[in-house]
């Protein structure tokens, strides 16, 4: 018996060493696991993207700026969570689910095209706020779940309590620019989920609403409303731009 059991460890060793692919099989590589659970989260907190879907937009995110996956996934994250961090801290839990027009209050007519708003709102339950730009004085252009990049009147828009209107501090003719800009991709541009790395994605490609604010300014006037220039451009970042001014707070 001793024989028989001293013969069979013998052929798992020569096993082992003939093939070390079969060790290598099982060994799970620390960077590939924290790159996943990174993903995970992302994709956890982003409700409506797929894990394929947030794989490639690291992937392009990565070509763009030629920095490695792992180190833009962490950040990414980063950001993220400190927007919905920023968000409940600022709103509480008492907020709609974004896209809707939803809330209190009516938006309000602008002063000039061009001006855009900032209202608290979340994606199932997930906070990050919402944007849209002024085509006329009456007319918005927004993009949200249900229809991807869409234009409306101003009191079709429901608010929710602090909601901001704002000009962008650049000439009128490059806001004009900028809101044609935005009402030409109506109709066209679907929706996107992915706010943790839109800075990166295709302006002219499915777009969440503050990647459509963003992309008409940034395009039309070569202004960047990003206010941290991470990653993803969320509202907040548009609403505490440098270049953003608050003329009116909805309450």
């Amino acid at each position: 018996m001793k024989k028989l059991v001293s013969v069979v460890i013998l052929l798992v060793i020569v096993m082992l060493t003939v093939s070390p692919s079969l060790t290598a099989s099982v060994h799970v590589d620390p960077k590939e696991e924290k790159f996943d659970y990174y993903v995970s989260e992302l994709v956890k907190k982003q409700p409506g993207i797929t894990t394929e879907e947030m794989e490639e937009a690291l992937t392009l995110a990565s070509e763009e700026t030629r920095k490695p996956e792992m180190v833009i996934a962490k950040q990414a994250l980063r950001e993220l969570n400190q927007a919905i961090k920023q968000e409940h801290s600022e709103n509480g839990t008492t907020i709609s689910i974004m896209g809707g027009s939803s809330g209190a209050y009516k938006l309000e007519p602008a002063r000039n095209k061009g001006d855009i708003f900032y209202t608290p709102s979340s994606t199932l339950g997930i906070q990050h706020g919402h944007n849209g730009i002024y085509h006329t004085t009456t007319n918005i252009v927004e993009s949200i779940p249900d229809t991807g990049v869409r234009k409306i009147k101003y009191n079709a828009r429901n608010v929710e309590a602090k909601a901001v209107m704002q000009y962008v501090q650049s000439s009128q003719s490059n806001r004009d620019k900028a809101a044609d800009w935005a009402n030409a991709r109506a109709g066209i541009d679907a929706y996107s989920y992915n706010f943790a790395t839109n800075r990166y994605t295709d302006k002219y490609g499915d777009k969440n609403c503050s990647k459509l604010v963003w992309s008409a300014y940034i395009l039309e006037a070569n202004v960047d409303l990003d206010k941290n220039q991470g990653f993803g451009v969320y509202p907040a970042d548009i609403r505490d731009s440098s270049y953003t001014v608050t003329y009116n707070t909805i309450q």
